[in-house]
């Protein structure tokens, strides 16, 4: 299969998306406000709708069964990655606040907006159950450890549980309890909800275009140190992440990629709505978003490829 085909057609109509919402906010077209309502109406509707119908539409409860040691894969990815941005936060010479916000922007992951349609185009079969075993691990990490990180920059660390309940975890469960009872949605109504999730990859992408258009790119020249995300980000953790895994032997090539996928995915959204809410060097945050946002449209296909040619599919 041609797998660096795939992600390259994806990059190609993500940077397409991406250069419109960055043209219409760039010239005003699109006001700063209705940028930030895209994202509420991202976060409690078209997100929810993807996690809640991709999930349930993934397979059986005997195939969710079978992916569990995804779960533990993606734990291994996170913990990776947070080694990894220690180290090399450290290696640049990084302080507090700037070091924990580029930690976590190292770490953590845009999965809904670019990660889950690169999945679900390369592994059309199973993206849904692995979209579910990732998705416990990401709400778990990033409401622990993400929030210790980012909350102890300035002060006492924290873990907030609480917020782990989100429209996207209830969406996640109530996914997974359709799997798990054998249920098999269908009809109009389900296929209206589908739909409402398949928009995401277009919002999604216009939002990250716009994001960046209204932002411009000033901040990365302002702290040239977060340029050092993107090599980071986009190449070290997803090698790294590979061939750790790969030299185990303890899972299939094709969970190994998909995990890959994640690993190769530009910074987390939320690192910097969390960076502002704990002062954590939000400035430094926003603008690795927007360094390894930019930068995977050219790595993925490259990273992808290079890894797909040490795989049997």
């Amino acid at each position: 299969m041609d797998f660096q085909g795939i992600v390259l057609q994806q990059v190609i109509f993500f940077a397409t998306l991406f250069l419109i919402g960055f043209i219409a906010a760039g010239t005003k077209f699109v006001s700063s406000e209705t940028v930030d309502h895209v994202q509420k109406f991202m976060m409690k509707i078209t997100v929810p709708f993807l996690i809640l119908t991709g999930v349930a539409n993934g397979g059986t409860r005997e195939e969710l069964l079978q992916v569990w040691p995804f779960i533990f894969l993606m734990f291994f990815m996170f913990v990776l990655a947070l080694v990894i941005g220690f180290l090399s936060g450290k290696l640049i010479r990084l302080k507090q606040p700037e070091l924990g916000a580029h930690i976590c922007s190292t770490s953590f992951i845009n999965s809904a907006l670019i990660g889950f349609p690169i999945l679900t185009a390369v592994f059309p079969e199973n993206s849904g159950l692995y979209m579910a075993a990732y998705l416990i691990a990401e709400t778990i990490m990033t409401w622990t450890a993400g929030v210790a990180i980012l909350s102890s920059a300035k002060g006492k660390a924290q873990v907030s549980i609480r917020k782990m309940i989100t429209p996207s975890s209830i969406a996640l469960i109530i996914g997974l309890v359709i799997i798990v009872a054998g249920i098999k949605p269908s009809g109009i109504v389900w296929e209206a909800m589908t739909g409402i999730g398949n928009t995401q990859k277009y919002i999604g992408l216009l939002y990250i275009g716009c994001d960046v258009g209204r932002r411009g790119f000033k901040k990365l020249f302002e702290k040239p140190k977060v340029l050092f995300t993107i090599p980071v980000k986009l190449i070290i953790v997803p090698l790294a992440f590979f061939f750790i895994v790969k030299a185990t032997g303890l899972v299939s090539d094709e969970m190994l990629l998909a995990g890959s996928i994640f690993a190769m995915l530009p910074s987390m959204l939320i690192i910097t709505v969390l960076a502002q809410e704990y002062d954590a060097a939000p400035d430094y945050a926003v603008a690795s978003l927007l360094a390894t946002t930019v930068g995977c449209l050219f790595t993925m296909p490259v990273v992808f490829g290079f890894l797909a040619s040490f795989c049997n599919l």
